[in-house]
C-alpha cells in the first residue's frame, strides 16, 4: 500500500510540474504573439498615421507661414517705436498682428495635438511632428506675450503722450496694477514658450531652412530674454515710488558745465530738484550751487575728502570737500552717490530717489526743436549757437554784464545775483518745452535718448532694480573693465577756467602683440589749445589725468606729464599725472605700457595694429572746473 501511495504522490507532483511549465510556456507564447502582432500592425498604423499626417501637412505648413508672418510683422512694428515711441497707431497695429498670430498658432497647435500618438513612430516625420508640436507651443506663447506687451505699451502711451506737460492725468495705481498683472501673465507664457523651445533641436527642423535658422537665433537669445524678464520683475515693485505714483518723487539735478571738465561731464555750477507725479514732470527749479556750499562752509564744518580723491585739494578747495566737487569719478553711480551724500551733509532737505545730470549739449539740441528762447528780463534771445557764451557772459562777465555775487540770493528768488540769468533761462526753456505740440514730442524724446547714449544726460537711481535696467541698457555710466584690451582716459580741469571748449584732444594708441599674446602699447594723448575764445578765469590750463587699463598692466615709460602715482580702481590699473598748458601751446603725453594675455598666439603675432578699445570720459575735446 505504501508503495502504491508513494507512486500516486510522485505522479501527482509530476503532473503539477508539467502544468506549471505549461503555464509559463503559455505566457511566453502569448508574449511572442503580441510582439508578432505589434510588428505586423505597427507599419499598418504608421502608414495610416502617415497618410493622415501627410494629408494635413501642407495645411499646417501654410498655417505656420501665416502665423510667422503676423508674428514677424508685429515685432517689426514694435521696433519702429524707437523712431516714435508715442505712436499709439503703431502699437494698435502690432497688437492686431500678434492677436492674429496667436489665433493661427492656437489652431495649428490644436491640429497637431489631434494627430494620433502612433504618428510619432513614423520614421523621419515622427521627429518632425514632435518638433512641430514644441514650435507651435513656443509660437503660441510668443504671440500671446506680444498681445500683453502691447496692452502695457498702450497704457503707458495714453498716459505719457505729452509727458512734460503738467496738465493731464499721469499713471495711477489702478494703471500700475493692470500693468503688473499683464506683466506677470506675460512672464508665465514666455516661461512656457522658453521651456517648449528648449525641447527643439535645430537639426529637427532643417527641412525648412528659415525655421531652423529662427530656432537657432531664438535659442541663442533665451539667456538675454530671461535676464530681461528678471530685471523687469525687480523693477516693477519700485516703479510706483520712482514715478511718483501716489506720492511725488524727487530727483537731484546737476547742471554740468562741460567747458570746465569734470569726470562726469563738467563742473556742477547749478543744481536743483525735479519732481515727478504719476510719471509726469510737475516742477523743476535750479539755483546756484554756491548757495548750498557757502552757508555750510560758514558754519565752520568741514567734509573730508575720500582717500581716492586725496589729490584734488592739492590744486583746488583744500579746506573742505563740497557738493560742487562731488563728481570726481567718471563712474557716474559713484559720483551720484557722493553728490547725494554731500547735498544732504550741507543741508539739502528734500529726500531724493536718484540723480539726473546734463550738459549744455542737451539744451543746444533741444533748441533746434523749441526754437530760440527769449529771456525778457535781460533782453536776450538764446539760440543753440550763443547759449554757452551768454551763460558765461552773464555769470562771469563782470560789471559789463551786471554780474553780482554768488553769495547773495537774487531779490526776486531766482538763484543768486550772479546766476539769475541761468535760472530764468531754465524757467523759460522748460515752459517752452511743456508747450510743444504732440507732433514735436517724438523729436524731443529722440534728443533725450540720444543724449543718454552720448552721456550728455546721465541718470542714477537709488533703487537697485531700476539701476540694473540702466546697466542692461549700458546707460548707467559706469567705468567698464571689459575682457581683453581696453583704454579709458579721464581729464579733470583743476585750473579753474572755461578753456576746455577751445582745447582739441587727440588720442592715438599703437599696439603690438608679442609671442605670448601680450599687448605692448604706445599711447599718445595730445592737447592743443589753439582755438580762439574767451576762457574766463585763470589763463593757465591745468589738468589732472587718469588713465585706466586692464588690471595687472605695467607702465614701462612715460613722458609729457608730471607722474602722480598708480592705483587700482573699478577693476582697472590706473596711472595718474598732471600737466599745464597756455593758449597757443600743444602738449603730448606718451605712455608705453603692456597688458597681458589679451590675444591668442597666432601668425599675426608681432604685427602692429590699433587694437585697444579706447574711450575718454567725454567727447573730443574731452570732459572735466572754474566756477568757484
Amino acid at each position: 500500500m505504501k508503495i502504491v501511495e508513494q507512486t500516486k504522490s510522485l505522479v501527482t507532483v509530476r503532473q503539477e510540474q508539467v502544468k506549471g511549465k505549461w503555464r509559463k510556456s503559455k505566457k511566453f507564447y502569448v508574449f511572442l504573439f503580441i510582439l508578432l502582432l505589434m510588428s505586423i500592425l505597427a507599419p499598418v498604423f504608421a502608414i495610416v498615421g502617415y497618410q493622415a499626417y501627410n494629408a494635413n501637412y501642407h495645411r499646417y505648413l501654410a498655417l505656420a507661414g501665416v502665423g510667422m508672418q503676423n508674428l514677424r510683422t508685429g515685432a517689426n512694428l514694435l521696433e519702429r517705436l524707437a523712431q516714435d515711441p508715442l505712436d499709439a497707431g503703431t502699437i494698435d497695429h502690432a497688437r492686431l498682428e500678434f492677436a492674429a498670430a496667436h489665433t493661427t498658432f492656437v489652431q495649428l497647435d490644436n491640429g497637431l495635438e489631434s494627430i494620433p500618438g502612433i504618428a510619432m513612430l513614423i520614421p523621419v516625420y515622427g521627429v518632425r511632428l514632435q518638433a512641430a508640436l514644441h514650435l507651435a507651443s513656443t509660437a503660441v506663447g510668443l504671440s500671446q506675450a506680444g498681445v500683453l506687451g502691447c496692452s502695457i505699451l498702450d497704457i503707458l502711451v495714453s498716459r505719457f503722450h505729452d509727458p512734460l506737460r503738467t496738465q493731464g492725468h499721469g499713471l495711477t495705481m489702478a494703471d500700475f496694477n493692470t500693468i503688473d498683472q499683464d506683466f506677470q501673465q506675460m512672464k508665465v507664457v514666455l516661461d512656457q514658450a522658453i521651456i517648449a523651445a528648449h525641447q527643439v533641436q535645430p537639426g529637427d527642423v532643417q527641412f525648412i531652412p528659415q525655421v531652423g535658422k529662427m530656432v537657432t537665433t531664438f535659442q541663442s537669445e533665451l539667456p538675454t530674454l530671461r535676464t530681461w524678464l528678471d530685471a523687469a520683475g525687480k523693477l516693477l515693485p519700485v516703479l510706483p515710488a520712482m514715478l511718483g505714483i501716489g506720492t511725488p518723487a524727487h530727483y537731484l539735478v546737476e547742471v554740468l558745465d562741460s567747458t570746465e571738465l569734470r569726470p562726469t561731464g563738467g563742473f556742477i555750477g547749478n543744481y536743483g530738484i525735479a519732481t515727478f507725479s504719476g510719471g509726469r514732470l510737475t516742477s523743476a527749479r535750479i539755483t546756484d550751487v554756491v548757495l548750498l556750499d557757502h552757508p555750510y562752509a560758514l558754519t565752520g564744518q568741514r567734509i573730508p575728502y575720500p582717500p581716492a580723491y586725496s589729490w584734488f585739494p592739492n590744486y583746488l578747495a583744500w579746506e573742505s570737500w563740497s557738493f560742487r566737487d562731488s563728481n570726481l569719478d567718471a563712474d557716474f553711480p559713484t559720483a551720484a552717490r557722493y553728490g547725494e551724500l554731500n547735498y544732504q551733509r550741507e543741508g539739502g532737505n528734500v529726500p531724493v530717489l536718484g540723480v539726473i545730470a546734463f550738459t549744455p549739449a542737451l539744451i543746444q539740441q533741444a533748441l533746434a526743436i523749441t526754437g530760440p528762447i527769449s529771456v525778457p528780463e535781460y533782453q536776450e534771445t538764446v539760440t543753440a549757437q550763443n547759449l554757452v557764451s551768454l551763460i558765461h557772459f552773464h555769470q562771469l562777465g563782470g560789471r559789463a554784464a551786471g554780474e553780482g555775487s554768488s553769495y547773495i540770493p537774487s531779490p526776486d528768488g531766482h538763484s543768486s545775483e550772479r546766476k539769475r540769468f541761468m535760472e530764468l533761462l531754465a524757467e523759460h526753456f522748460l515752459a517752452r518745452v511743456q508747450q510743444l505740440s504732440s507732433s514735436a514730442m517724438p523729436q524731443f524724446l529722440h534728443v533725450l535718448t540720444n543724449a543718454l547714449r552720448t552721456k550728455d544726460v546721465e541718470v542714477y537711481f537709488n533703487a537697485g532694480g531700476a539701476e540694473n535696467v540702466l546697466q542692461l541698457l549700458h546707460l548707467d555710466g559706469t567705468i567698464q573693465s571689459p575682457p581683453g584690451d581696453h583704454l579709458f582716459i579721464v581729464d579733470t580741469n583743476v585750473s579753474p577756467n572755461k578753456a576746455n571748449s577751445f582745447i582739441v584732444t587727440t588720442v592715438n594708441d599703437q599696439v603690438a602683440i608679442d609671442e605670448q599674446g601680450n599687448a605692448v602699447h604706445r599711447t599718445t594723448i595730445s592737447y592743443a589749445w589753439t582755438l580762439p575764445g574767451r576762457d574766463y578765469g585763470v589763463h593757465l590750463y591745468r589738468d589732472y589725468v587718469r588713465v585706466y587699463a586692464p588690471s595687472g598692466s605695467t607702465l614701462s615709460a612715460q613722458d609729457g606729464w608730471h607722474p602722480r602715482g598708480a592705483s587700482t580702481a573699478f577693476g582697472c590699473q590706473v596711472w595718474e599725472g598732471f600737466f599745464s598748458l597756455i593758449y597757443g601751446q600743444t602738449l603730448t603725453i606718451t605712455l608705453v605700457w603692456t597688458s597681458y594675455s589679451v590675444a591668442k598666439k597666432d601668425a599675426a603675432a608681432k604685427t602692429s595694429r590699433s587694437a585697444a578699445h579706447v574711450e575718454s570720459a567725454g567727447d573730443a575735446p574731452v570732459r572735466g572746473e572754474c566756477d568757484r
